[in-house]
C-alpha cells in the first residue's frame, strides 16, 4: 500500500521548517542488507527502524495475537527515483511508481522506499520521527497480511488506517524506552503526528484512501494508548457521520469574524446558562485597537476582550484553511465558558479548553450544515500546528500536541457537557 506524500485536498502542507529535533538513533543497523542500497545516511536510518520494527513485532505478535511472528520473505527495498538507470522494486513496473513514496508489497512481503524524494524529505522537514512512523505504518501493512485483514475486500481506508494503528502501538514501545535502537520524545511524537497528517486524503477522495487527518491521527493514537489488539476492532470514520458535504472555499476574514463569531459565542452562552453561571461573552477586536501585548492570532486581554491579529488570521485561513484559523476563535470563547462556569477549578481541569474546542468543532460537522468533514481536518492541523500561543490560550501550554488531540478528540467524540 503506497503512503503518498501529498497535501490535504485545497491547502498545502503544514508549513514546518527545518526542525530541530535531535536525531533518534541510539544504536544504528548497518543498511547492507536493503536490496539497492547506497549505503547513505538515510538508508541506515531506514535499516535501522525496520529492523527495530520487526523485532518488536517478533514479540508483540504472540503476545497479542497468539501468533508466530516471521520476518519479511521479500526484503526491503531503497531506490533512488532520480537514477533513470534504477530498477524498479517489487509490485512496480517503473521506478517512477516509487517517487515520493513507500510501500508495502504483499504479493511477495516486501517493503520499498524512495529515498531520494521520501525519506530526506521527511527527515528535513518533520525530523527523523517521521521516517520512524512512515515505516512504522508500511510495517503495519506486513502485521495486517499475517492476520489476514488486508484481503481484497476490505475498504482501503480501513486498510490504511489500521496500518497507522500498528505504527502506534510500536511507537509507543520506542517512546516508552523499549527500544534499544531507538528513541522518541513528546516533541518527536508531535512531529511524526504533523507529517502522518500532511499525507492525508481529502475527505470527499474514495479511491485508494488513505484516511482523513482525523481519522489517521485518530488510529494511530489508538493503537499507541490501547495496543495493537485494538486495531483488530471495528472504525467508525468521520466521512460517516460528517454532514456538511465537501470541501468549500475559505471564508474570507470579515466573513468568519461576522458571521462565525456570533454562532461560537451563542453556543458557549447557552452552555454557560445550562451550568447555573452567569454570561459575559467576551468583545472581539482588532489587536491594533485592543491596546493589549500578545504575538498570537488570537490574544485574550484584560476588559473581557479578545484581540483578533486580523493579517495573520488571514494568513492562516490561505495556508492552512478557514476552520484553522476559527479554531483558536473557538478556544478563546472555551477558555472564557469555562472560567464563568466555575475559574476556581480551570486549572485543575487542564484539557477542558481543548475538549470543548472539539465538542464545538464536532457540533458544527455533525449537527449543521455550516462545516464539512473537510472543516474538521482543518482543525486538526490547528491543534497540531505546534503554535505556542495556541497552547497558552488552551491553558495547555505545558502539554504536547499529542495530548492536546487526545483531549480535542474526546470533546468531538462527546458533548460539551462531557468536558467539564
Amino acid at each position: 500500500m503506497a503512503l503518498l506524500l501529498v497535501p490535504l485536498g485545497g491547502c498545502g502542507p503544514i508549513r514546518e521548517g527545518p526542525t530541530t529535533e535531535g536525531g533518534v538513533v541510539r544504536q544504528g543497523v548497518p543498511s547492507s542488507f536493503v536490496f539497492g542500497t547506497d549505503s547513505s545516511e538515510v538508508d541506515g536510518l531506514a535499516a535501522t527502524v525496520v529492523t527495530d520494527a520487526q523485532d518488536y513485532w517478533r514479540g508483540q505478535f504472540r503476545r497479542s495475537f497468539g501468533r508466530s511472528w516471521h520476518d519479511l520473505d521479500g526484503g526491503f527495498h531503497s531506490v533512488d527515483t532520480t537514477d533513470e538507470d534504477a530498477q524498479p522494486p517489487p509490485c512496480a513496473s517503473d521506478i517512477t511508481e516509487l517517487t515520493g513514496n513507500a510501500y508495502y508489497c504483499a504479493t511477495v512481503d516486501a517493503i520499498a522506499w524512495d529515498r531520494a524524494a521520501l525519506l530526506p524529505v521527511l527527515r528535513a522537514h518533520y525530523g527523523e520521527s517521521a521516517v520512524v512512523l512512515v515505516l512504522a505504518h508500511e510495517i503495519g501493512h506486513a502485521v495486517a497480511h499475517r492476520l489476514g485483514s488486508d484481503d481484497a475486500g476490505s475498504p482501503p481506508l480501513m486498510v490504511e488506517t489500521t496500518a497507522d494503528c500498528y505504527a502506534g502501538s510500536y511507537v509507543r514501545w520506542v517512546v516508552d524506552g523499549g527500544s534499544e535502537r531507538l528513541r522518541m520524545d513528546s516533541a518527536g511524537l508531535d512531529s511524526a503526528l504533523r507529517a502522518l497528517i500532511s499525507f492525508a486524503d481529502p475527505v470527499e477522495r474514495e479511491a485508494d484512501a488513505h484516511g482523513s487527518a482525523y481519522d489517521r491521527a485518530s488510529a494511530f493514537q489508538d493503537g499507541y494508548t490501547n495496543g495493537p489488539r485494538v486495531c483488530t476492532e471495528a472504525r467508525e470514520f468521520s466521512g460517516e457521520w460528517a454532514t456538511g458535504g465537501g470541501p468549500r472555499g475559505n471564508r474570507d476574514v470579515p466573513t468568519l469574524l461576522g458571521e462565525r463569531v456570533p454562532a461560537i459565542r451563542g453556543y458557549f452562552g447557552e452552555l454557560v446558562r445550562q451550568r447555573g453561571a452567569r454570561w459575559n461573552p467576551p468583545r472581539v477586536v482588532a489587536s491594533d485597537t485592543a491596546g493589549c501585548d500578545g504575538a498570537g492570532i488570537i490574544t485574550r486581554c484584560g476588559g473581557n476582550v479578545i484581540a483578533v491579529d486580523r493579517e495573520r488570521l488571514r494568513r492562516s485561513t490561505y495556508e492552512l484553511g478557514d476552520q484553522a484559523a476559527e479554531t483558536p476563535l473557538i478556544g478563546a470563547f472555551a477558555t472564557t465558558a469555562l472560567e464563568s462556569i466555575d475559574p476556581s477549578t480551570r486549572r485543575a481541569r487542564r484539557f477542558s479548553v481543548p475538549c470543548l474546542t472539539g465538542a464545538y468543532t464536532g457540533h458544527l460537522v455533525r449537527d449543521t450544515e455550516r462545516a464539512s468533514g473537510s472543516d474538521l481536518n482543518e482543525a486538526v492541523r490547528a491543534v497540531l500546528s505546534g503554535d505556542t500561543t495556541s497552547r497558552e490560550l488552551f491553558g495547555t501550554d505545558s502539554a504536547s500536541g499529542f495530548e492536546e488531540f487526545r483531549a480535542f478528540r474526546s470533546g468531538v467524540a462527546g458533548t460539551a457537557e462531557s468536558c467539564l
